[in-house]
Formats: C-alpha cells, structure tokens, sequence
C-alpha cells in the first residue's frame, strides 16, 4: 500500500440500487444533486460553524475597555501602525519594548493609557500587528477596532480545523466534532478575542499543515500548489512570530522526506524514472516554497519599515536585536510555566481584573478547557497508533507534525514559557480527541459510547462553567472561587 492514499469518501449515504432505475445521469439531476450536497457539506455546516464561532467570540468585545495584559504593547503597536507613527520601528527608543515604563511616560507623556504606558512592540515581526492596524483604521483606535480582527482570524481558524479533519480522514462527523471541540476551548477563545498576536500564529501554521497535507495526497507530480501554499503560510506564521519557525522545520522535513523516499524507491527499481516530471517539480519548487518564498514574504512583511525610510542595514541590525533579545529574556512571573504541564492545564495566565462598586469582579485568564487538555495525549497517542496500523499515514504526519512538532521544541528552550505556547498545538489535540470519539462511537455499542457522549457534554459543560473567566464576565468571590479547581490557577 502506498504512503499516502487517497482520501476516502465522506460519511454520506451510499445509493441502494437493488429493484430501483439505474440512476439518472441527465444534467439537471447532476446538478441538482451538486447543490444538495454543497448544501449539506459545502455551505450549510460551514456557515453554522461561523455563526456559532461569532456568536461565542462578538459579544461583549468592547469588555474590557481598556489594554488589557500584552494588549498595551501588541495592540498599542498596532494603533502606532495605523496612525503612521515611524518611531514605531525602533528598537532604540525610549519607549520601545524592554525600556524602563516609567521613563518611557516621563519623556513621552502621550504614551500614558490610563495607568498603564503603551510601548512600540518591535520584538516580533511586524505581519499580526499590520492587520490588526487594518481593523483599527476600518473601525477606529478603541477596543472593537483591535481585537475585530482577531475574531475573524479565530473564526477562519474553526474553519481551517474543520476542513482539515475532513480531509485527512475523510469523516465528515470528525470534522464537525473537531471545529466544535476547539470551538469549547477557553484559551482559543480569549485570545480570538484580545488584540493579540498568537492566534494569527495558530492559524497560519494550522494552514501550513493543511497544505502539507495537501502536498502529500497530491501525485508526486502535481505538487508545485501546495508547495508553495505551504511556502506563503510559512512565511506568514514566521513573520508573525519566530517560534513558528518550529512548526515550519517539520513540515518542510516531511516534505524533503517523501523526496528522499521517493527517489529512493524508484532508484532501487528503474533508475531511469528519475529523470521525470515529479523529480524536477521538487527540485525547482522545493527551494523555492520552502526558501524563497517564506524569505520573501518576511522580508515583505516589513514593507513599512522601509517606506518610512529606514535602509535595508538597520532591517538587518533589527533582526539581530530580536535575536538577541529573546536569547538573553529572563523572568520569572507567577504565570509562567513549563512545557511539561501544558497539556495537564497546570497554571493558567492572568490577564486582568477588575473590581465592581457591587463587590464583584471580572477577570480573564488564558486557560484551557481542563477536561478537553486532559485527553489530548492519551488521545493523541491512542490515534496515531490507529492511524499507523491503517497505514493512514498522511493523518499520521499531520498529526504528529502538527501537535508534537508545536509543542516539543519547547523542551529545548531556556527563555520564561507560558500555557499560550501550547495553543498551536491544541487545534491537533482536539482533532485526535474527536478521531478516538468518532471511532468509539461506530465501533463499540457498550458502556463505552455512552461514555464517549457524555465526554462531549461534560467539554461542553466546563466550557459554559469556565466560560465567565475567559470572558471577563463580572462574578462574585464564591462563583469566581469553585472556579478555582487549581491553587496554580489563581
């Protein structure tokens, strides 16, 4: 059997020819049947997931009215962006990131927002931020305007999830599962919500794997779309943050893996067939998706810079100083936590609070969906080991790529990590739950299914419980306390 077969067909009903008429293959019954399944698979539960994702992330958006947590440097940058402030690319300023605050407000009293001083943000690249500006040129520099497009990002995201597990399992059922799992995750949530950055990160590589993924079912001749598709979302992610670089290492390794195989095989079988079209496709394509195109779309990501008039040398001395920056950042937050304790949601990340004239208070923390995070590895696990005895590899790579390749490198990284860290990953993690609950379903009639259902009703449930400390809702010291299920939460 090949790597990498085809995708089977959807979960649909099979026609029941026996004692009926052939089937009709005039063009208004081939037509009419387009559009009933377009209806169905194309157009009706991807539209419901976008509303539902809509409904969950728009409401109360202005809530907080404020900057809240990295909102004052990320979203700040961004109005910075949109107002057309060319200081904005300073490294050296005053009121760049990692410069003292407070001299930052005394020589530049209108960085002061309320209490807090808004600083550039410059430490990552700029391609998150410029379309966050979009938004807030469209809508305005207030709350709405910062975190719109980070809605629609989350939203394309629901998307992107439900698409891919379609495709690399070909059910549709793991697809909706998998898009309303990650719909139930309370980190996703918030930061679909926040004038952040790590969302567009989360996106943008979950496309560059749905791209491998469309590279690897593509003939080994066919492949220069996807390539280069995997080649533009590289190239977005990075320039969005360095850490997607991660990510970006193992699907390019896939990529140069099914090139080496490939040649392989066919050199030990007949040399000759090497010199074909799909050995040349990689050979041109390959470098210039996996190397040309990302660079470029980097280096475009900074056209900003260069139309306010900084040369191609500071560009340069920019990169180094991120570089350096991040090589040498130490601290050692209460919100702060390792890679180990990610998918075990151990420690959460306080974003903010406020407190209420009637004696509540709102707060928002970044934190996971505990009962969704506490499966993925066994799930994760339990999938790939299925997938490797159906010899589904192309799920198998996807997965694995896309989980593990976004969370591992972590181990090797000595700067101060966070739980957000984790979010690339966590769309996989919600792919191998909704696989093993989809399999649990159609296999076992026992105690197990039923299991399995009210699996997806206790995620839900926690999402609705938690739901209030995502969202910044106003609650009372008991119903913020029983929300409290870990002293490392608080």
């Amino acid at each position: 059997m090949s790597m990498y077969p085809d995708v089977q067909p959807l979960d649909t009903p099979s026609h029941v020819s026996q004692g009926l008429p052939p089937i009709s293959t005039s063009r208004w019954d081939r037509t009419r049947t387009w559009w009933r399944e377009a209806a169905q698979y194309r157009f009706f539960v991807p539209l419901l997931l976008v509303i539902l994702a809509l409904s969950l992330y728009l409401p109360r958006l202005a809530e907080p009215d404020k900057y809240l947590f990295d909102e004052i440097l990320f979203a700040y940058t961004a109005g910075q962006y949109a107002e057309g402030n060319p200081d904005v690319h300073r490294y050296d300023h005053a009121c760049s990131t990692g410069k003292n605050a407070e001299r930052c407000g005394e020589l530049y009293p209108d960085h002061q927002v309320g209490t807090r001083i808004g600083r550039f943000q410059w430490d990552h690249p700029p391609f998150a931020k410029l379309v966050m500006a979009g938004g807030i040129l469209i809508l305005g520099n207030d709350p709405v305007g910062w975190r719109i497009s980070s809605v629609i990002v989350g939203v394309a995201g629901i998307l992107v999830v439900y698409y891919l597990a379609r495709y690399v399992t070909g059910r549709q059922a793991i697809g909706v599962l998998a898009a309303g799992l990650l719909m139930m995750d309370g980190m996703y949530l918030v930061y679909s919500r926040m004038g952040l950055v790590d969302i567009y990160l989360t996106v943008l590589s979950m496309s560059s794997v749905f791209a491998l993924a469309w590279y690897l079912k593509r003939p080994f001749h066919q492949v220069r779309a996807p390539l280069l598709l995997i080649g533009l979302f590289m190239g977005l992610s990075i320039a969005t943050k360095w850490s997607a670089a991660y990510g970006a290492f193992f699907v390019g390794l896939v990529v140069l893996g099914r090139f080496a195989w490939t040649w392989w095989t066919h050199r030990q079988q007949a040399p000759t067939s090497m010199r074909g079209p799909g050995y040349l496709q990689h050979i041109i394509w390959v470098p210039l998706a996996l190397i040309v195109l990302p660079l470029a779309v980097y280096i475009g990501s900074y056209i900003p810079l260069f139309l306010d008039g900084y040369s191609f040398g500071y560009f340069i001395d920019l990169q180094k100083e991120m570089l350096n920056y991040h090589a040498h950042f130490s601290a050692d937050p209460p919100t702060a936590s390792r890679w180990w304790s990610w998918p075990l949601d151990m420690r959460s990340v306080w974003f903010g609070t406020r407190s209420l004239e009637d004696g509540r208070t709102a707060r928002t923390y970044a934190l996971g969906n505990p009962i969704l995070y506490w499966a993925f590895l066994p799930a994760v696990a339990w999938t790939l080991y299925r997938w490797w005895k159906s010899q589904n590899h192309v799920a198998l790579l996807v997965l694995a790529v896309g989980f593990f390749g976004q969370w591992l490198p972590w181990v090797f990284i000595e700067r101060t990590t966070y739980l957000y860290h984790f979010l690339p990953s966590v769309p996989f993690g919600c792919l191998a739950v909704a696989a093993t609950l989809v399999y649990i379903h159609d296999h076992w009639r026992d105690w197990r299914r039923t299991l399995a259902i009210e699996y997806v009703v206790l995620v839900v449930l926690a999402f609705a419980f938690f739901y209030p400390i995502v969202a910044y809702y106003p609650l009372s010291q008991w119903a913020l306390g029983i929300r409290m299920w870990l002293p490392s939460w608080i």
